[in-house]
């Protein structure tokens, strides 16, 4: 992530970036999806390294996506989204996930804070 937004900056002139997608899909659609949490966790800080040491201007981000959902190139067997979709009751019941969790606490945060940090770009940066 890091790398490519230094591409962009370089090869573009510098241009105000908002990230519009990004995400990790699963096929399991799990409530404790750790991988995710993961990936957004170690995405973001690296979009926070590409912001404050490279001097690249990202001015927004947003994860892919808020719920599962239909995707064109495998159906409902992917599973994007922050909040599982239960595809088999009437009204769709909706429950978080763990990354949706972690995504609301950090934007509640406006970022990494001592209490949830990232390991890999300490707090005084």
């Amino acid at each position: 992530m890091r790398n490519t937004l230094k591409w962009i900056r370089d090869r573009f002139n510098d241009p105000e970036i908002i990230i519009t997608e990004n995400g990790f899909s699963d096929n399991a659609g799990n409530l404790d999806d750790l991988m995710r949490v993961y990936y957004y966790k170690h995405n973001i800080n690296n979009v926070l390294k590409a912001i404050k040491v490279d001097a690249v201007k990202v001015f927004g981000y947003a994860a892919w996506s808020l719920m599962d959902n239909y995707e064109w190139g495998s159906g409902y067997t992917q599973k994007f989204g922050i909040f599982n979709v239960d595809f088999a009751t009437a009204d769709l019941n909706r429950t978080v996930k763990a990354s949706g969790r972690y995504y609301a606490q950090l934007v509640r945060d406006n970022g990494f804070t001592a209490d949830q940090p990232c390991n890999n770009y300490p707090i005084d940066y």
